[in-house]
């Protein structure tokens, strides 16, 4: 049978269907939550590398700027406080999504707490069984948590059945590691040890400027969150005794409702804005950090050509190790006088900056190396043998020239105890058989 009488639109491939699991933590504006933030920028690098892949997402409400042409989106209600978010697994509503109509090859979950919740409905209610591998945004390690019950051990137990877990930084995985060998065993923290795998979270290479802007306004950036946990009041401090040294400068502050010193300014705009005003900044700030996780505000700043000086810590020196670090507030001032009377150092030190983003913060390359890991996991993913039951499959696929997965299963009348995944392997290791490019998978036969 031609191809082309069966469905003249849809495209064929190899198609790798993955299941995204979230970690929802500000609904209030899901467009700034960091996980949207993320599982976007991830989507579109991925869709620049490959045209294969097809995503699942489950979120609170749709979001526009997740409408991708390859990705499905299913609305789960949510609570929005993240403590008790963490907590809620809709079964009825995930036992829906995993209806018999679909494939998932991965699933790629952010929220290692329900991964024990949600394989257990997929490997005991469904016929799916993929692997799961996913990216961890937070760790309730000790002296960050701001809720009084933290979800530390639930987090590690949801990794250990995991493939692979990334996360922001080794300076994380360390924290990670040294908190879990307070509760798990040897053999576990080596098994902790090998699933968790660093990956930086980089920039889109089309958002690095060309080159630095070589005379900008006197400005101190401090574009992090004026929280505790940052280290604001330290940084503030700074700035008062630089202030009384010199009046020659501004502090800029985006996310700090309202100024709090003379020298400070709090302007807001929309993301194109903030990175125009970015570029008339003179150097950035970034302080001291009680959870060590990876600093956007600061790659944020780079990319624009702002140098920044740094608090001396790993998770820093992993984002750029060429930069200059300050041990102490005396070492910060000096840093800061420094980079205020000398404009040639601060240019020269912008340009090393921008550099490094250019050559060692490519978030793409980052994506690269996700997906030849996403492709492993899946070839390593177990496949029926030539059986006699699988080659009736293989001949109706044959003799109709396209099936649906939902088609097949009825057909053979099988429920949720034999395992469907090993067949869909199967089926897309033979040469003639292809899946559609669409949200509904279907095989189709194609003579070679």
């Amino acid at each position: 049978m031609n191809l082309f009488e069966i469905d003249k639109e849809v495209k064929l491939q190899k198609t790798v269907r993955v299941l995204v699991y979230p970690n929802i933590t500000f609904q209030e504006d899901l467009e700034k939550d960091s996980y949207i933030q993320v599982i976007k920028k991830q989507i579109s690098l991925l869709n620049e590398i490959r045209d294969d892949l097809w995503f699942y997402l489950i979120l609170p409400c749709s979001v526009p700027s997740l409408q991708f042409t390859n990705v499905t989106q299913y609305v789960v209600p949510m609570p929005t406080y993240p403590p008790t978010m963490r907590s809620h697994f809709d079964v009825p509503r995930i036992k829906e999504i995993l209806s018999r109509e679909l494939d998932f090859d991965l699933v790629m979950t952010h929220l290692p707490e329900h991964t024990h919740a949600l394989k257990n409905v997929m490997y005991n209610t469904t016929h799916h069984e993929p692997k799961f591998f996913g990216y961890c945004h937070w760790w309730d390690v000790k002296d960050v948590v701001a809720w009084s019950k933290d979800s530390f051990i639930q987090q590690i137990t949801g990794v250990l059945e995991y493939e692979r877990c990334y996360l922001n930084t080794q300076h994380q995985k360390d924290l990670v590691i040294n908190q879990a060998k307070k509760t798990f065993n040897d053999d576990t923290i080596t098994k902790l040890n090998d699933i968790l795998v660093p990956q930086h979270l980089g920039v889109d290479e089309k958002d690095i400027i060309d080159e630095i802007n070589e005379t900008p306004e006197k400005v101190i950036v401090f574009n992090h969150r004026p929280d505790t946990y940052k280290h604001f009041k330290e940084f503030v401090a700074v700035c008062d005794e630089l202030y009384e040294m010199r009046q020659d400068f501004k502090v800029w502050v985006p996310l700090l409702p309202n100024p709090i010193r003379e020298y400070m300014i709090t302007t807001k705009g929309n993301k194109e804005w903030y990175y125009k005003e970015l570029q008339k900044c003179y150097v950035g700030f970034s302080p001291k950090q009680s959870y060590g996780g990876w600093s956007v505000s600061t790659t944020d700043g780079m990319m624009n050509g702002v140098p920044y000086i740094m608090y001396d810590d790993t998770y820093y020196k992993e984002l750029n190790e060429m930069g200059d670090f300050f041990e102490d507030d005396y070492t910060a001032l000096q840093l800061l006088n420094t980079y205020l009377d000398d404009p040639e150092y601060r240019n020269e030190e912008a340009s090393k900056a921008l550099d490094w983003m250019k050559n060692k913060l490519v978030y793409k390359d980052k994506m690269l190396e996700m997906l030849f890991y996403m492709d492993r996991l899946v070839i390593e993913t177990r496949a029926v043998k030539d059986t006699d039951r699988f080659k009736e499959i293989v001949e109706w696929i044959k003799t109709a020239g396209k099936q649906s997965k939902k088609d097949i299963i009825e057909r053979l009348g099988w429920g949720r105890g034999i395992k469907w995944t090993p067949y869909r392997r199967a089926l897309m290791k033979h040469p003639n058989i292809f899946d559609v490019v669409d949200s509904e998978p279907k095989y189709v036969w194609k003579d070679s």
